[in-house]
């Protein structure tokens, strides 16, 4: 069942963003901070692949279900449109 399309609440965006973070930054070993305007593809070399372990590791982290069903990876350019969609297409797991 897909989750309804709203407008994520903004403390539990702002969770999810600061976690997808962490998380990038231990996955990617990162040396610079990771920001919510970084561009997925071009600034952190970005893969399918590696698309998949992040939102598997986000969901273990904050315990939600995420509804990739409806992911439309074109609007998936920045860390933040990645939040804000995981934000609202997601529920308790």
């Amino acid at each position: 069942m897909a989750a309804p399309e709203t407008s994520p609440d903004a403390e539990f965006r702002q969770r999810v963003v600061d976690t997808m973070t962490t998380v990038l930054t231990r996955l990617l070993d990162h040396p610079e901070p990771i920001t919510e305007d970084m561009r997925l593809m071009e600034a952190l070399g970005f893969s399918s692949t590696f698309g998949l372990e992040l939102l598997l590791q986000l969901e273990d982290e904050l315990l939600i279900l995420i509804d990739v069903e409806v992911m439309d990876q074109d609007q998936m350019k920045t860390v933040g449109d990645l939040a804000t969609f995981v934000a609202s297409h997601s529920r308790p797991g």
